[in-house]
């Protein structure tokens, strides 16, 4: 009998209040079964607090390590729901981790070992499918409630927004914080009186009125106002009393949250006190949307976004006194200079959170950048695939279009399998009849993701070799090279003391 060197993996989200799935409960049932079984465990992982949606938690990320290193070959779980609710990642820890590592998985609730039992696949992938269709459900019903409680007037976010409080009687009501009411009377008036943001950050830095975050108690922030603060409450919809509903939006398949353009808010109005007038709040946003057409603000240089500063991890800033700038029209004017410089302005701002004085002139960065990437490229010798391009490309076209059908069958196939679930679960058919129409499902859809895996990995090379061996033939000629390229080949530049650059490829 193989010597088993089992692990144990308990998980519980801060959503799930069932006592049937708690820590304590998970634990005892998975290690009963080990000791029913003489299976020895060598190690827990315990993810408190997470989400299974999640495809990168601390102790299941601690887990993959010690399963590439082997010092695990037995992985046992509650159910399959505690390993994950994304049914990708079911597929993946089962059909491609596990065997490829040699692991034995076991779900105790579920009756599956992957030691005993070798029709197991199908399986697994419906109680991927199952669990992610209750995650879905579950975030559907959660986003309702919060909806509703917005619709209502009722505040539940976690933080305030500078110039409110929370009413002391009533968590969901918002009541204006006297202490700095007039701040923002005095932004909205000035801006109103024409004066420029960073003629209003001036001000209040002169008259040391101390900046939102430092009011509010928060950690690392800025010492001075700036003109993004001052954009950021002229913007804010809260300030004349309204809320909004879809500020941030998330995407559950695509684990993040994105936040919603400015223009794209669903606003309701009147919701609690309002500290400037719906009257005034209209006119600034209207004399901010004339100021933005008429002003040139888009500046054009190559590594737009790219550079960040290398001791506080912050974002480093353009500076130009004579700048190329894009207009409206998307037209780049203006002409290329020496005086260009990035430089990290939080060590002005505040030395605590950025304690070194980092600068780099535009001239010297895009050298040295355009150097090191440069031999980048030549170490990868992807040149020598330039004869296969052409017929490559034709060949891919056509499979392009094949992969796009495929893949839109099989999501109208999921789609059709979710009814069917939801059928078998309502008793509007039976147990028979859903496992015969399963078997029907899951043989289609199988035969379908082999073939697009077929296309897939048959491109997957020479998509890059196609693109990459242009990118080489423009770099060495120093033609066409511009910020789009850049961030394709490029994730970050980092700026430490005496022009000390790092740089992290994408390839």
């Amino acid at each position: 009998m193989k010597d088993y060197k089992a692990g144990i993996y308990l998980r519980l989200s801060k959503e799930d209040s069932e006592t049937n799935n708690s820590i304590d409960f998970q634990r005892e049932i998975t290690t009963k079964y080990a000791k029913e079984h003489n299976y020895t465990i060598i190690k827990e992982y315990v993810d408190n607090g997470y989400s299974g949606i999640l495809d990168s938690r601390p102790e299941l990320d601690k887990m993959i390590r010690d399963i590439v290193r082997n010092e695990i070959n037995m992985v046992i779980v509650k159910d399959t729901s505690r390993l994950t609710r994304d049914k990708n990642l079911t597929s993946y820890y089962t059909d491609v981790l596990f065997p490829d590592n040699d692991i034995r998985f076991i779900s105790v609730t579920e009756y599956i070992d992957t030691g005993e039992r070798y029709e197991i696949d199908d399986v697994v992938a419906l109680r991927g499918i199952v669990n992610q269709c209750y995650v879905e459900d579950i975030s559907k019903k959660i986003k309702a409630v919060k909806r509703n409680f917005k619709e209502q007037g009722k505040f539940i976010e976690g933080s305030v927004a500078y110039g409110y409080k929370k009413d002391k009687t009533d968590g969901y009501k918002l009541v204006i914080d006297k202490e700095v009411e007039d701040v923002i009377k005095y932004i909205y008036m000035s801006y109103l009186e024409r004066k420029k943001p960073i003629e209003i950050a001036r001000e209040l830095n002169k008259k040391e009125i101390v900046t939102p975050a430092k009011y509010l108690g928060l950690k690392n922030t800025g010492k001075e106002w700036t003109s993004s603060m001052i954009n950021r409450i002229l913007q804010s919809p809260i300030y004349a009393g309204n809320m909004v509903l879809n500020k941030y939006v998330s995407n559950l398949r695509l684990k993040k949250t994105e936040k919603t353009k400015l223009g794209d808010y669903e606003i309701i109005e009147d919701t609690h006190p309002a500290i400037i007038s719906q009257e005034d709040f209209k006119r600034v946003q209207e004399l901010k949307k004339s100021r933005i057409k008429n002003e040139k603000r888009t500046y054009y240089y190559l590594l737009k976004e790219l550079p960040f500063c290398m001791h506080c991890g912050r974002k480093m800033t353009y500076k130009n006194p004579n700048p190329m700038i894009i207009d409206k029209n998307g037209n780049v004017k203006g002409k290329q200079n020496d005086k260009g410089y990035f430089v990290c302005e939080q060590h002005n701002r505040n030395k605590e959170v950025c304690n070194v004085f980092n600068k780099i002139m535009e001239k010297d960065l895009n050298e040295i950048v355009l150097k090191k990437l440069s031999q980048r490229l030549r170490h990868l010798q992807l040149h020598k695939y330039a004869k296969d391009v052409k017929d490559l490309k034709d060949r891919q076209n056509t499979e392009l279009s094949e992969i796009k059908k495929i893949k839109n069958e099989i999501s109208r196939l999921e789609a059709n399998f979710r009814v069917l679930y939801s059928k078998k679960v309502e008793g509007i058919i039976t147990e028979k009849e859903f496992k015969e129409k399963y078997n029907t499902y899951n043989e289609k859809v199988t035969k379908l993701k082999e073939k697009v895996k077929k296309y897939e990995d048959s491109k997957q090379t020479y998509d890059l070799r196609n693109d990459i061996e242009k990118l080489i033939i423009e770099f060495e000629n120093c033609k066409n090279f511009d910020n789009t390229i850049l961030k394709k080949l490029i994730e970050k530049i980092e700026i430490g003391k005496n022009n000390n650059v790092n740089i992290t490829f994408k390839i």
